[in-house]
C-alpha cells in the first residue's frame, strides 16, 4: 500500500466511460491537463476540465480521470473523478490543435430534466430510496443508498422542479448527504461520523505552510421557526457557550421555515430544534493546502490535531480545488464542527 503522506511518482490519462456498463474502456490520447472542483453547496456538488491534443469532435462524452500512483515496487490505481464532457473552444496551432473540455458531474442528466406537475414523495415512503430513484431515472451513474429514513407527510413539488432538486430536497431535509465517488458511483446516505483523514503529527507532510482560520456569525441563526399550515413551532438556541446564541447576542437571528420536511414521525418542535442545530453546527472554517489522501471528498470529515496551526479541531470538508501535477494538490474548506 502506497504512503501517500511520502514521495510516489504519478501518471494521468483520461478514460471513456461506457454509459451501459459504466466501465472505463479506451483511454482518450493527448490528455495534456485537467482540473476538478467540488463544492458541496453547489448544485451538481462536482465539475472540472480537462485540455486535449488533438480535435474530439462535437458529442459529449462520459470520462474518468485516473491517477497511476507508484512507490518502490507499490503501483495503484485511483478514479479521481468522473464528469459528463463536453468539448468546447478549440486553438489551432502550426503543430496541431488543442481542445478544452467542460465537464460537469454524474448528477448533471438529474439537473436538465423537469418534473410534471402533481408529483409528490408520499407519506410513509422512505425518503433515501425516493430520492435515489429520482437519479437513477436520469443519470447512468450507480446510485447507493446506506440505510433508510421515513417521510412524515406528502411532500408536493412544483412544476418545473428538476429531479436534482427533488433529490436534494429530501435528502436535504433529512441532514444526510449526496456523495460522488470518483468513479462517478453516487451515494446517498448519512453524513459520515467517522474520520476520513487524520491531521496528525504523521500525515503533518500533507499539509501546506499555511492555514486560514475563518469565522463569522453573521446569518447564523438562534432562532428557528417553523410553520406547517396552522401548526407553528419555535426552537431557541439560548446556550451560554455559543457565541450566536440570543443569551450572548441578545437579540434573535431568525430562519423562516414554511415549508418544512418532518422525517421518522418527528414533531414540528423536533424538526425545529433539529434544523437549529444543524445550521449551528460550525461557527468557524478552515482553509489549507494539502497533498492528495484516497477517498476524502465532501461532507468528510478531517480531524486536525496540530494545535500549532490551529487544526486541533474536528471539520467536516465543504469544498475542494484539485490541481492536477506531479500528484495531486488539494485547496481545501471545511468547517469547524461545534
Amino acid at each position: 500500500m502506497i504512503d501517500y503522506g511520502s514521495g510516489y511518482s504519478s501518471s494521468w490519462r483520461m478514460m471513456v466511460v461506457d454509459r451501459d456498463t459504466w466501465a472505463a474502456t479506451d483511454e482518450m490520447v493527448g490528455l495534456m491537463s485537467a482540473s476538478v472542483e467540488r463544492d458541496s453547496d453547489s448544485d451538481l456538488m462536482e465539475s472540472g476540465s480537462a485540455t486535449f491534443d488533438g480535435e474530439l469532435g462535437d458529442g459529449e462524452f462520459w470520462g474518468r480521470l485516473e491517477m497511476l500512483a507508484e512507490q518502490g515496487s507499490e503501483v495503484e490505481r485511483h478514479a479521481i473523478a468522473t464528469l459528463l464532457f463536453s468539448p468546447g473552444d478549440s486553438t489551432a496551432t502550426v503543430s496541431g490543435r488543442v481542445t478544452e473540455c467542460s465537464g460537469r458531474s454524474v448528477l448533471a442528466p438529474a439537473d436538465d430534466r423537469k418534473l410534471l406537475a402533481g408529483t409528490y414523495a408520499p407519506f410513509g415512503s422512505d425518503g433515501a430510496a425516493y430520492a435515489a430513484s429520482m437519479l437513477r431515472a436520469c443519470t447512468p451513474a450507480p446510485v447507493l443508498v446506506e440505510g433508510s429514513f421515513t417521510i412524515s407527510e406528502n411532500y408536493v413539488f412544483a412544476e418545473g422542479t428538476t429531479y436534482l432538486e427533488a433529490a436534494r430536497t429530501i435528502v436535504d431535509g433529512a441532514g444526510w448527504r449526496i456523495a460522488i465517488a470518483g468513479d462517478g458511483s453516487i451515494v446517498i446516505g448519512p453524513k459520515p461520523t467517522e474520520a476520513a483523514l487524520m491531521l496528525d503529527a504523521a500525515h503533518a507532510s500533507l499539509l501546506g505552510v499555511e492555514v486560514g482560520v475563518n469565522g463569522s456569525l453573521e446569518g447564523v441563526p438562534n432562532r428557528y421557526i417553523a410553520v406547517d399550515g396552522e401548526e407553528q413551532a419555535l426552537a431557541i438556541d439560548d446556550d451560554p457557550d455559543n457565541p450566536a446564541s440570543v443569551v450572548n447576542r441578545g437579540r434573535y437571528v431568525d430562519m423562516y421555515d414554511s415549508s418544512p420536511q418532518r422525517v421518522d414521525g418527528e414533531s414540528l418542535v423536533a424538526y425545529a430544534r433539529r434544523k437549529l442545530a444543524e445550521a449551528n453546527e460550525s461557527l468557524e472554517s478552515r482553509t489549507y493546502t494539502r497533498e492528495w489522501w484516497p477517498d476524502v471528498t465532501c461532507n468528510d470529515l478531517v480531524v486536525g490535531s496540530m494545535a500549532t496551526v490551529d487544526l486541533d479541531c474536528t471539520m467536516r470538508v465543504v469544498s475542494q480545488s484539485l490541481e492536477i501535477g506531479n500528484g495531486v494538490t488539494i485547496s481545501e474548506r471545511a468547517e469547524v464542527l461545534r
